[in-house]
């Protein structure tokens, strides 16, 4: 158990009309800011979030995200990747494990 292998991260890569927007870790995909403090509200009660509560809300919605995308065929982006990524008109979504 003390040397297990380490999981690799799941990437992220959201394009538009062929030009890429986002490609890099899931873990750091843009977030939209009101989405961050609607969220933030609604898990804590807090409308000016610290840097701990913004952690945990990140945390959340990029397991959101990941519970969304992990399973799906095809690159249409789903609902919570429209809704939740600071990113516009995205038309292809994949996650690369």
């Amino acid at each position: 158990m003390l040397f297990q292998k380490k999981k690799s991260l799941p990437s992220l890569l959201l394009m538009k009309d062929g030009e890429t927007l986002y490609d890099g870790l899931l873990k750091d995909v843009p977030l939209k800011e009101e989405i961050i403090l609607k969220k933030s509200v609604e898990f804590f009660d807090d409308p000016e979030p610290c840097h701990i509560h913004r952690s945990a809300v990140r945390v959340r919605l990029i397991s959101e995200l990941l519970e969304e995308l992990t399973g799906r065929s095809g690159d249409a982006p789903g609902p919570l990747v429209l809704l939740y990524v600071d990113a516009p008109k995205i038309d292809i979504c994949r996650l690369i494990p």
